[in-house]
């Protein structure tokens, strides 16, 4: 894909995707796309067939491009490569760690406690979009933080896809409840608590649970039918 304005496009489309401004099933109309960032149809259309290339979207005969959804079984295997890949990539990254990771993190750790702690103070059970859409950027940043310090460019892309891939298809929104929320904000912090201590076996099998844990709860909540139901992890 060549042309600033055919890269603009993918950033822009890649983004909708990962935020979930169009869900699983949409259709993309290039016109549109291109109007909402001043480009013509062309570079989108471009950046369209960049992305079906990657397994974002399907390109249809008659209907275009639509977003893809993912079954269950692509979802189990989906987890299955994060958790072989992300177990070894955060061994290397504690192995790594520097201040520099480490302040990163807790960083990231306090902004996400915050969001948890304003959705506990609202007292209501399900984020709003003020709260979940900072928390779902936060909790992506922290995983792709730990595959950058692992320092391995090849596993960075095939994970962060895989990343982009579950989090596309998180088409119920309610996914953000306050107790998942909670429970990936304490993962989160063991996983951390792991790396501060230079301790790479407690952080890989920290990691190892929190993969897990995010498949079984996908499987249970989307139920034994249903292909569009996704969460943070």
């Amino acid at each position: 894909m060549s042309g600033n304005h055919s890269q603009r496009a993918y950033r822009h489309l890649r983004q909708k995707l990962l935020d979930g401004s169009v869900p699983p099933g949409a259709r993309l109309s290039y016109g549109s796309i291109g109007k909402e960032i001043g480009v013509s149809a062309t570079p989108v259309r471009e950046a369209v067939g960049q992305l079906a290339s990657e397994g974002f979207v399907e390109l249809v005969p008659q209907l275009g491009a639509i977003v893809r959804t993912l079954t269950r079984e692509e979802a189990v295997e989906l987890y299955e490569l994060r958790e072989a890949l992300e177990t070894f990539a955060i061994r290397r990254a504690t192995e790594r760690a520097d201040e520099r990771l480490l302040a990163e993190l807790d960083g990231n750790l306090r902004a996400s406690a915050g969001l948890v702690a304003k959705l506990r103070r609202s007292g209501k059970k399900a984020a709003a979009q003020s709260v979940s859409a900072p928390f779902h950027a936060l909790d992506l940043a922290f995983h792709m933080t730990l595959l950058e310090a692992a320092g391995n460019r090849r596993m960075l892309k095939v994970v962060g896809d895989s990343h982009i891939l579950t989090r596309i298809f998180q088409a119920d929104r309610h996914a953000f409840r306050l107790d998942i929320l909670e429970t990936t904000q304490s993962e989160h912090e063991a996983i951390a608590a792991a790396i501060r201590n230079r301790d790479a076996s407690t952080a890989e099998e920290a990691m190892r649970l929190h993969i897990r844990n995010s498949l079984n709860l996908t499987l249970a909540e989307s139920g034994p039918d249903a292909k569009e139901r996704w969460w943070v992890g």
